[in-house]
């Protein structure tokens, strides 16, 4: 073997193999296992010249539950890498922390931050009802109202459109209504993703909601989308012969 051909053998195995370990982290964290994929991101971090450094510091803010630690890995990419495509959803999880924790001025300041930064975010209707959902938490509901009223405007077909509706009334069309099964409500999000992916498993229509109550984020997981509570109601009652308890809920 030429020695050009062994240079770059002993280059490339190593982006190989690094690859394998954070897409199996990433595999392992979809498959809901946690604990595994934590510990692999946590060995990747510590190579700092990793190349894919930025994506297991995301993860690790996702698997973090205390507040304090998930906004320091948040932090970390939203400082040391600004220019990669998970800075945008770092200022996003950073800022619906704070909502979490009540801290609605960090919030404002943090999401407002992501607009100055990057106007045209994909993120922009989520980052609209967020923004709008904090300064009506900060008793400024004259703001916060403008915020949604702008979000419907500007997207109205988005689900985060949909979600403000049931917020403040929208001065232009009216989202139709429809009802679900509420079949839990979790703090952590990962937990109601697991939840819902068992659902869907079974064949059922299944999502995961935020929902802000009294200043905290809740995750419910709903099945089933009817447009008459008639229709909602037997399909609870089918679940529950399963040994699936749910609530008739009005979707949003």
């Amino acid at each position: 073997m030429s020695r050009n051909r062994i240079i770059f053998v002993l280059l490339i195995i190593p982006l190989f193999l690094t690859a394998q370990d954070i897409n199996e982290a990433i595999r392992l964290f979809n498959s809901y296992q946690f604990e595994r994929a934590h510990e692999i991101f946590i060995e990747i971090v510590k190579d700092k010249d990793n190349p894919r450094i930025v994506e297991a510091y995301y993860y690790l803010g996702r698997l973090t539950i205390s507040p304090d630690s998930a906004l320091s890995f948040y932090k970390k990419v939203i400082s040391d890498y600004p220019q990669s495509r998970y800075a945008d959803i770092s200022y996003l999880e950073t800022a619906k922390i704070n909502i979490a924790i009540k801290n609605y001025e960090n919030a404002i300041a943090t999401l407002n931050g992501l607009l100055q930064k990057t106007p045209d975010t994909n993120l922009k209707d989520e980052v609209l009802f967020w923004l709008g959902v904090s300064y009506m938490s900060s008793d400024q509901e004259k703001k916060g109202a403008s915020i949604l009223e702008n979000l419907q405007t500007t997207f109205p077909k988005s689900v985060w459109s949909e979600r403000a509706a049931n917020i403040i009334p929208t001065k232009g069309p009216v989202v139709s209504q429809y009802f679900t099964v509420q079949v839990g409500s979790y703090r952590n999000k990962s937990n109601a993703e697991k939840y819902a992916e068992e659902m869907t498993k079974m064949g059922f229509d299944t999502q995961v909601v935020d929902a802000l109550v009294k200043g905290n984020i809740y995750y419910r997981v709903w099945v089933g989308r009817f447009s008459i509570i008639e229709q909602a109601k037997a399909f609870s009652l089918k679940l529950d012969s399963l040994g699936i308890k749910g609530n008739v809920v009005k979707g949003y």
